[in-house]
């Protein structure tokens, strides 16, 4: 059909095509066509040997990638074909059976998962404040400035058994900060050091140090304080917990109880005794915690959560005396909490998060701006009473972009804080912006504004004094 074409193209008396060209073009035209079934060819073959090496890698242990020698002579696995067991002796746990990726198990049979991220934080204030990169309250006179600080920054590991054992299996987390002393001190700081052995049941015992049952939810703020004494209790103390759980197809409801017993949070050392006030008494702290999830009717890939927690103990301190020391009669101190928290989505991309909370002598748990005891006159004293929270509304623009907006209180009450540490109130409202660089590196920018009140024995004056604190951070996780 080329050949019919070029020939009446030939004959027109305005060709300039010559017979010559003619043959080069099907020359070329016949020589590209071998290149091409070469190329197919080599193509094919090439396939052929990338399947070929497939099928052998598959076969090939990499230790160091985590990868179960399967195939390998001698290789032995459990009952449930889970555990893989080398010639060596190393343990393999199956951990996708679909991606065929294996995790190596400690000779003990743990999973262990390091775990971690470095936080560098730059933070300016414009007046005084209590701790320059994890804030609480502002003082009273004094000036501002700037500070860098890796304090926040965490190290830790999860630990795990993948296999149950007459339906039970454990994991647990150790994990410490750098927080451990004053702000150019980086001491390591226990956050967490437990086991959780859970039921198939939904029956689960937790003991060691880790958050008190009753916290629930968190604001999305950035400062390491974390709204700490300003409408978001929360602590880490050694307990024994139960929690009983039960899932639905589109819910689940949770029940915990617990004793903490000598931990901060039940008041530290008040009377610097020596011994730490609840441990002087015969009470623990008695937790509970009742929490509610379920799938969102308006966004079913998300779920909104319903609680209501507290908690109950005493803790023993000797009387103030006249000379301002502590002393003789020692007397038992209620502290009780209640605490009601949600989180809901608004929509595809916001979720609304807020608690609100009220109880007597909190000061160890972060919360009654840091007042336990008030005393008017020597002798024995008085629980001081507060009330706080904190809301929250967070929105997640895309993968990269977040924002988030806020505000948190604590409100003692003042005829019992003027009697205590003098602070009557304090507050912060507070705007964020999130971008992740990548997976595991996040930078994030915050603008808060911080009120505290303070008040004195003598008169009803109040000082109230606000600082404007900016905060930079990063973070990257490993």
């Amino acid at each position: 059909m080329i050949i019919s074409c070029v020939a009446s193209i030939g004959a027109a008396p305005t060709d300039v095509v010559t017979k010559a060209d003619l043959k080069a073009i099907i020359e070329r035209l016949a020589k590209l066509e071998k290149e091409n079934k070469a190329q197919a060819e080599r193509i094919a073959e090439l396939e052929a040997k990338n399947r070929s090496l497939a099928a052998v890698s598959e076969k090939v242990v990499v230790e160091k990638e985590g990868k179960a020698p399967e195939m390998e002579k001698g290789t032995s696995k459990n009952e449930t074909g889970r555990v893989y067991t080398a010639q060596s002796g190393r343990k393999y746990f199956l951990a996708d059976k679909f991606a065929n990726i294996f995790e190596p198990l400690s000779e003990s049979g743990l999973r262990i998962v390091p775990h971690g991220y470095l936080a560098f934080e730059g933070v300016y204030n414009t007046h005084a404040v209590d701790a320059d990169a994890l804030t609480d309250f502002v003082k009273r006179r004094g000036k501002g400035g700037t500070t860098l600080s890796m304090q926040d920054s965490l190290l830790g590991v999860n630990y795990s058994t993948p296999e149950s054992l007459n339906g039970w299996t454990f994991s647990g987390k150790a994990e410490f900060d750098l927080a451990g002393g004053d702000q150019n001190d980086y001491a390591f700081h226990w956050r967490h050091l437990y086991v959780d052995a859970q039921h198939e049941s939904g029956w689960s015992i937790l003991f060691g140090q880790t958050w008190h049952l009753w916290k629930m939810v968190s604001p999305s703020e950035i400062d390491g304080a974390w709204l700490e004494n300003t409408g978001h209790p929360y602590r880490r103390s050694p307990q024994l917990r139960v929690t009983r759980k039960w899932d639905w197809e589109n819910s689940s409801l949770e029940a915990r109880v617990g004793i903490v017993k000598g931990g901060p949070g039940m008041g530290s050392d008040r009377d610097a005794d020596g011994i730490q006030d609840n441990s002087a008494s015969t009470w623990a702290l008695i937790q509970g915690a009742l929490l509610y999830d379920r799938v969102a009717p308006w966004e079913e890939e998300r779920r909104w959560l319903v609680g209501i927690g507290g908690m109950y103990g005493r803790d023993r301190s000797h009387r103030l005396l006249d000379d301002g020391s502590y002393g003789g009669k020692d007397d038992e101190y209620d502290s009780k909490m209640i605490m009601i928290a949600s989180s809901v989505p608004l929509f595809s991309q916001f979720t609304l998060t807020g608690q609100i909370f009220a109880g007597d002598n909190l000061g160890g748990i972060l919360a009654g701006c840091a007042q336990r005891v008030a005393y008017k006159h020597p002798g024995k004293g008085r629980e001081v009473s507060t009330i706080g929270g904190f809301m929250d509304l967070n929105y997640q623009l895309n993968d990269a972009w977040s924002f988030a907006v806020g505000y948190g209180f604590d409100n003692p009450t003042d005829s019992e804080a003027r009697y205590a540490s003098g602070i009557l109130d304090n507050d912060r409202a507070y705007i964020d912006v999130f971008y992740s660089i990548t997976s595991n590196f996040k930078l994030g920018l915050e603008y808060a504004r911080l009120t505290t009140i303070y008040g004195d024995k003598e008169d009803d004056n109040e000082d109230n004094v606000s600082d404007d604190r900016v905060q930079f951070s990063a973070w990257y996780n490993f």
